[in-house]
C-alpha cells in the first residue's frame, strides 16, 4: 500500500487542546496516536472541526489505564471516551483489522480485530475520512488517495462500493450527507450502488436510523439532503409515509435558519412535519366512521406513529409530543375565544403555533388569518 506523508501547519490555535493532551498522553506511554477522519478532512477544506478523534496502536484497556476520567464503550466497536466535562469527551479507537463478523445477510456484526494503522485505514468508509495527522511530524498521512480526492472534490468510497453498502447500509445516507455538506461529487461506482442497494436499510436497527437521521437533518443544509435523498431512493426506507410537499421544504428550511441563527432546534417539529400528511390522510379515513374530531384525531396520531417506528424507532417523549402538535392543531383553527387562554398556557403551544405558521405559507394558505389571530393574540398577552 502506497502512503503519502504531507507536511501541513495546521493552526495550533483551532486544535482541540483536549484532544492534543490525549495524544501527548498515549505517546508518552509507548503507544502512537493520530489525529483522525473529519477534523483532519475540515482542517484540509478550511472548516472549522467539530469533533476530534484519535486512532491509536494501544488496546481500549490500555487506554482507559492511562486516564482516571475515562470509559469503555460498545459491544460491536470497542471504544475509549476520555471525559473532559459533562458534555465533552474525546473519543479514542483502537487500529482495527479488516477481519469482520459477518450476518447472512452481509451486514458486520462484529469487528473488534486489532491491527496496525494500514489494517485501519481499509476499514474506513470514504477515502476523505481516512486521512491521519500525526501532531508530532506534522504531516498529513494518506493511503487511499484522500488527497487528492479533496483537491478534486470527489466522494470515493474505499474498497468496493456495493460491498462496504452491504456490510453496512447506513454507508449510504453517510454518504449523502457528506457530499451535501461538503458538495463534493459522487463516483459513478457510488451512484450505482446506492440505486441498486437502497432496499438494504431495511436491515438497519430502528434506533440506530433514529440516531442517523437527525444527523441528516438537523444541520444547515438539510433540504438539500432531503432532495438528494429522494434522488436516490433513499428517503422511503426511512419515511415511507411521507411524500414531497412544500411543507417539508418550509420546515427544513427554517430548522437550517434556526441553526445558523445558534436557536435550538426538535427532531420531535421534524417528525411532525414529515408525518403530517399521513396523519391528515388516517384522520380524514377515520372521521367518516367516527364522529368525534379529538378522537379520530388521536386514533390517526396513533396508527402512523406506529407504522412509522416499524422504519426509524421514536423515543417514547418524541412521540407523544408530535401527537401533542397534531392534536392542537384543530384547537388553534377554530380561534375559540374560551380556549384562548388555555392554549397560551400549554408547553406546546409555541411549537403548535410554529407547525401551523408553517402550514399557512405551504400548503394551507387558507390559515392566514388563523396564524394571524395567533400573532397578535400572543402579542397582546405578552404587553
Amino acid at each position: 500500500m502506497k502512503v503519502i506523508r504531507q507536511s501541513v501547519k495546521f493552526d495550533r490555535s483551532l486544535l482541540d487542546k483536549d484532544a492534543l493532551k490525549v495524544i501527548n498522553i498515549i505517546n508518552k506511554a509507548g503507544f502512537k496516536a493520530y489525529l483522525v477522519g473529519g477534523c483532519v478532512r475540515d482542517f484540509l477544506l478550511s472548516l472549522t472541526p467539530k469533533d476530534f478523534d484519535i486512532a491509536t496502536n494501544a488496546k481500549p484497556e490500555q487506554v482507559h489505564k492511562l486516564f482516571k476520567r475515562s470509559r469503555l464503550i460498545g459491544r460491536r466497536f470497542r471504544l475509549v471516551h476520555v471525559m473532559f466535562s459533562a458534555r465533552k469527551f474525546i473519543e479514542v479507537a483502537t487500529f482495527r483489522s479488516g477481519k469482520v463478523q459477518v450476518a447472512n445477510n452481509g451486514v458486520v456484526m462484529r469487528d473488534n480485530c486489532y491491527g496496525n494503522i494500514e489494517d485501519d485505514v481499509v476499514r474506513r468508509d470514504l477515502s476523505i475520512n481516512a486521512l491521519y495527522y500525526d501532531i508530532e511530524t506534522q504531516e498529513v498521512i494518506d493511503y487511499v488517495g484522500g488527497l487528492q480526492d479533496i483537491r478534486v472534490q470527489e466522494l470515493h468510497v474505499i474498497g468496493n462500493p456495493k460491498k462496504r453498502f452491504e456490510q453496512d447500509p447506513v454507508r449510504m445516507i453517510r454518504v449523502i450527507r457528506f457530499q451535501t455538506k461538503l458538495d463534493f461529487h459522487l463516483s459513478n461506482e457510488i451512484k450505482s450502488a446506492i440505486f441498486e442497494q437502497a432496499p438494504l436499510l431495511g436491515n438497519i436497527s430502528t434506533i440506530r436510523l433514529y440516531e442517523e437521521c437527525i444527523k441528516l437533518f438537523h444541520n444547515e443544509y438539510g433540504f438539500k439532503i432531503y432532495q438528494r435523498l429522494e434522488e436516490y431512493g433513499l428517503f422511503k426506507y426511512l419515511f415511507k409515509q411521507t411524500h414531497k410537499n412544500e411543507f417539508i421544504k418550509k420546515a427544513l428550511l427554517n430548522t437550517s435558519d434556526r441553526i445558523k441563527r445558534n436557536q435550538s432546534v426538535t427532531p420531535v417539529f421534524l417528525f411532525a412535519v414529515f408525518l403530517w400528511q399521513a396523519q391528515n390522510e388516517r384522520f380524514f379515513v377515520i372521521k367518516k366512521k367516527q364522529c368525534s374530531t379529538s378522537l379520530a384525531m388521536s386514533q390517526a396520531s396513533e396508527e402512523v406513529i406506529i407504522e412509522q417506528i416499524k422504519q426509524v424507532s421514536l423515543p417514547r417523549w418524541l412521540s407523544s409530543r408530535i401527537k401533542d402538535i397534531w392534536m392542537i392543531q384543530p384547537k388553534l383553527e377554530s380561534m375559540n375565544p374560551k380556549k384562548v387562554k388555555e392554549l397560551l398556557k400549554n408547553p406546546r403551544f409555541r411549537m403548535a403555533y410554529d407547525f401551523l405558521l408553517l402550514r399557512s405559507i405551504s400548503i394551507n394558505p387558507e390559515l392566514a388569518k388563523v396564524a394571524k389571530f395567533w400573532h397578535k393574540t400572543q402579542q397582546l398577552n405578552q404587553s
